[in-house]
């Protein structure tokens, strides 16, 4: 059996870091399934004035062959407390639908080493994440960025949260190391398999 990586985004707020550093095509960069539910999108789009909406959207259009937005029963149920009251919140559910996804996606691919993409870190201390089923690991924007920049795919990770700052972005914790060891040495593998294979191009 031969596994193979794929990145789900837990919450909005990687997509929403990267988006206003104008720096999503990294997400795409190890060349591996890119998984968002159908919850975080919307999260993220449901209002184009905020920040990173609009990037998230025209990032999703050009590589829709490599990122997935994933229908879950979590936003079917939210759309339809939306109808009875406009407003029902969002909150929690994003995660709830990545946990959903993450379920079934581990389910239908044996071979799938799913890597959960977060940054909040409330996240990181619920059980959604503290306690993760075999094949499934967890890395927070900063870890996923400093690894491309070590393997030589960006020039600095520090630059592209200095960019996300600059728009208002909270990334102080994303400077330092937060994930798992396993979960970066998946990526670091991943990217050198990338880099040293003929033809591919970052």
């Amino acid at each position: 059996m031969t596994e193979h990586l794929g990145f789900i985004v837990t919450d909005a707020s990687p997509l929403i870091t990267l988006g206003a550093a104008n720096a999503l095509t990294c997400l795409t960069m190890p060349g591996v399934p890119v998984y968002i539910p159908d919850m975080v999108y919307t999260e993220v789009t449901q209002d184009m004035a905020r920040l990173g909406a609009n990037e998230v959207v025209q990032w999703v259009r050009v590589h829709s062959d490599q990122v997935k937005i994933v229908p879950t029963q979590v936003y079917a149920d939210y759309q339809a407390l939306l109808a009875l009251n406009p407003n029902t919140r969002s909150k929690g559910r994003g995660e709830q639908a990545a946990a959903e996804v993450l379920e079934y996606e581990i389910s239908a691919d044996e071979e799938l080493q799913a890597v959960l993409l977060y940054e909040d870190n409330d996240i990181r201390r619920r059980r959604f994440v503290g306690a993760l089923p075999d094949r499934v690991t967890a890395l927070s924007t900063g870890d996923f960025l400093h690894e491309l920049e070590a393997a030589g795919f960006i020039q600095s990770s520090d630059h592209i949260l200095d960019n996300a700052a600059e728009r208002g972005r909270n990334i102080e914790a994303q400077r330092g190391p937060q994930s798992d060891d396993e979960a970066r040495a998946l990526l670091r593998d991943q990217l050198h398999k990338r880099r040293d294979t003929p033809g591919m191009e970052r």
